[in-house]
């Protein structure tokens, strides 16, 4: 295997999604199975599950907090 490439995107794993992908499609198409889904239709509105997966979610205030209660504790732990 040849190196990864970090930081710009792992290459061999995206090559790997777009054969699956690919792979998906021609199975769904070959057996005259019609792709549902129309980007034109997409909504930016959340549906209710992911509503309440979000609701579970720490906000962006709490980073701030685990962020000051991590240091704190490593300033702590120097003494």
């Amino acid at each position: 295997m040849g190196s990864k490439v970090q930081g710009e995107g792992d290459y061999e794993s995206a090559r790997h999604y777009n054969d699956e992908t690919r792979k998906f499609v021609d199975e769904k198409t070959k057996a005259g199975k019609p792709l549902k889904g129309d980007a034109a239709k997409a909504s930016d509105e959340l549906t209710p599950s992911e509503q309440e997966a979000l609701s579970h979610a720490k906000s962006g205030s709490q980073d701030k907090k685990d962020a000051k209660i991590l240091s704190d504790m490593e300033r702590n732990h120097r003494r």
